[in-house]
């Protein structure tokens, strides 16, 4: 049996030793926003990998990286590294959404096992890809193999708000000594994202002037005015938009197109009887790497204003996040070991595609390091009630991250 056999069922006989990490994860409540139990989860991963051997510290972001209105909440980033000089190094966010209502299997977190899956908040986004990681980890030091290629982890806070208090202050620290990155968020395990859309966020606020309802001639409605402006956005600007098409595969393949999304969150009005004087929307803008961050603020704003100027209201556009799109380099080594890796390991060699949403990645690719999003799913079932992980999945993605380790050639 080679060394590599040896390390494969090595990592299958640690999938309960997986489950319980995962279910220790989820069962704590790391909710953005604001950012609860940070450091609680920070703590138990220090004590977890420190048992295993790896020299690990909780690092405190400063509160200068963290959004001004969640200072109370302070954000920790878990770094961990092999004793010899790190090649490859593993991220995964710790921090989840929300989990409204609809559960019915359980309780968000409260974690359950059943019928080959782990239920719970942040069970697929992403605990499970940190759960595998450890395990391929642990699978590595336990092994006897020596001649391993040497690693870092990281496990950040803060992704499902831009990340810049986890991953990007972690890279712009420099402590990220590695030359190539996996993040293990659930693309799963048939498909490598090779790089994400970006985004703009805008804010339209269209002023007009007060009045009483039984009067509304000697005010300016704004509902008015915002009504005729989407229209025109909607006819006109968004067919534009949508145009426009990545070179990239997506799954799903209407990924592929840029968009623009309207109303998100709308606001206006004080009182039936009063004529607006204010009325804002929002706009959810998804660029695909082929556009510029700057001409999609541009031709946003420019169409915005013309549009006001021909309805003869007053606007004001807002820009509320921008993240900018992102591509691994054509010439990745890392992409060809990772399917390599793959082939052999699980039989499966991923499809390269394009993420439709939002990656920590980017602060990576960012930063010179090669760089590719890979990890168990299923994808379609975060952020969703009863959001689950496939125990195998997460077996599966342990050992190719376990096997990349000891494939240390095609790194070179």
């Amino acid at each position: 049996m080679s060394r590599c056999e040896v390390l494969l069922e090595k990592v299958c006989s640690l999938r309960d030793f997986m489950v319980r990490v995962l279910c220790d994860l989820v069962a704590i409540p790391t909710v953005v926003p604001p950012g609860e139990h940070y450091l609680d989860c920070c703590t138990y991963l220090r004590d977890l990998l420190r048992d295993m051997g790896l020299s690990v510290e909780v690092i405190e972001v400063p509160r200068e990286y963290v959004p001004e209105e969640y200072r109370d909440y302070p954000r920790y980033i878990v770094y961990a590294r092999s004793s010899r000089d790190p090649i490859i190094h593993f991220n995964g966010h710790y921090d989840v959404v929300p989990p409204g209502g609809g559960w019915v299997v359980t309780d968000p977190f409260k974690p359950k096992v059943m019928n080959g899956k782990v239920y719970g908040r942040g069970a697929v986004d992403m605990k499970g890809g940190i759960a595998a990681i450890v395990g391929a980890v642990k699978a590595l030091l336990e092994s006897g193999i020596e001649d391993y290629t040497g690693f870092e982890l990281s496990f950040t806070p803060d992704e499902e708000i831009g990340g810049r208090a986890g991953a990007g202050y972690l890279v712009k620290s420099g402590r990220v000594r590695s030359r190539f990155c996996i993040v293990a968020e659930p693309s799963g395990l048939n498909q490598v994202w090779i790089g994400h859309k970006g985004l703009v966020w805008f804010e339209v606020t269209v002023i007009g002037k007060s009045a009483h309802g039984s009067t509304p001639w000697l005010g300016v409605n704004a509902f008015e005015c915002m009504v005729e402006l989407v229209h025109r956005l909607l006819r006109e600007y968004r067919p534009l938009v949508e145009s426009r098409v990545t070179r990239f595969e997506t799954i799903p393949p209407e990924g592929r197109r840029a968009t623009a999304m309207f109303g998100g969150v709308v606001r206006g009005g004080v009182k039936v009887n009063v004529v607006p004087d204010t009325c804002s929307f929002t706009v959810d803008r998804r660029v695909i790497p082929e556009e510029s961050i700057d001409d999609v603020k541009h031709e946003f704003t420019e169409f915005v204003l013309k549009v006001a100027k021909e309805l003869k209201c007053d606007v004001k556009v807002k820009i509320l996040e921008e993240m900018k799109p992102c591509i691994v380099s054509e010439s990745s080594r890392l992409l060809t070991a990772l399917k390599n890796v793959a082939k052999y390991a699980i039989g499966v060699e991923p499809k390269e595609t394009l993420c439709i949403g939002g990656l920590d990645m980017r602060y990576f690719i960012e930063a010179g390091i090669d760089t590719l999003t890979y990890g168990p799913g299923p994808t379609e079932a975060a952020h969703r009630p009863d959001e689950y992980i496939v125990i195998e999945s997460m077996v599966k993605a342990a050992q190719v991250y376990a096997a990349l380790c000891t494939r240390g050639e095609l790194l070179q």
